[in-house]
């Protein structure tokens, strides 16, 4: 029994660490690994975690309070958009419809709403904690630019969001967009017509808004996310360097 317990005790001792043992045993270990850091398995349930890690004070969630903010994006955007129809005339109209005739459609226009700024609130958070804790240093600058260009999609996200309401203020909005665009040389009126179609002033919701906010900027975004996570684990967690 004696020996049991001290096998099942080795066993069981790696997969918890304090900061001191994993400068001992972790980088040896990452050098005999080699391309096994590349497997799904070990990423999903790596071999050795720092106890340090595990305190939710660290990161305080806000990676994964982001994602899960994404994901509800995404299960209330795909039930708006079986109502809702992009156009100068149709979008607000489509917006009320939704609030007033549909069913819960209020409710889950509000949940999309409040996920969204949820996420800038946490992303920004997040953002914030990576600087503080020096999250961004060799070998991490990689996942920090990824972050970066996160922050931007989220943004844009959110912007485009706010367009395909198609109230006046949304089309006040795409127009000072549409003119800032315009003004870079040469390439400006091409960006603002791939960007925003062709927006009135009294509505920012167009066709190409609403492909770039239900598919293209989601899935580019989903890609970057997946990314992210992966690179946290490959560069070796968010252990403190």
């Amino acid at each position: 029994m004696k020996d049991s317990k001290e096998t099942e005790t080795s066993v069981q001792r790696p997969i918890l660490m304090s900061d001191h043992d994993q400068k001992e045993k972790l980088s040896p270990v990452h050098k005999l690994e080699g391309n096994s850091r590349n497997n799904f398995i070990n990423h999903v349930r790596p071999r050795f975690i720092s106890e340090r890690v595990l305190s939710v004070f660290y990161t305080f969630c806000l990676g994964g309070l982001s994602f899960l903010a994404f994901l509800m994006l995404g299960i209330t955007g795909i039930l708006l958009m079986f109502h809702y129809q992009p156009g100068a005339s149709s979008g607000y109209s489509s917006v009320l419809t939704i609030g007033s005739v549909i069913p819960y459609g209020y409710v889950i226009r509000n949940l999309h709403y409040w996920s969204a700024q949820i996420m800038i609130v946490t992303v920004n958070l997040h953002m914030v904690r990576v600087v503080w804790t020096h999250s961004y240093k060799p070998p991490r600058q990689l996942n920090w630019l990824v972050g970066v260009g996160l922050l931007v999609l989220v943004l844009v996200l959110d912007f485009t969001g706010y367009l395909l309401v198609g109230s006046q203020e949304s089309g006040a909005a795409a127009t000072v967009a549409a003119n800032l665009l315009k003004q870079i040389p040469g390439l400006g009126t091409a960006l603002a017509q791939i960007a925003l179609g062709e927006p009135s002033a009294l509505s920012g919701s167009t066709l190409v808004v609403y492909v770039w906010h239900c598919a293209v900027l989601p899935l580019a975004m989903l890609w970057l996310q997946l990314y992210h996570f992966w690179r946290i684990r490959r560069d070796g967690g968010v252990r403190p360097l």
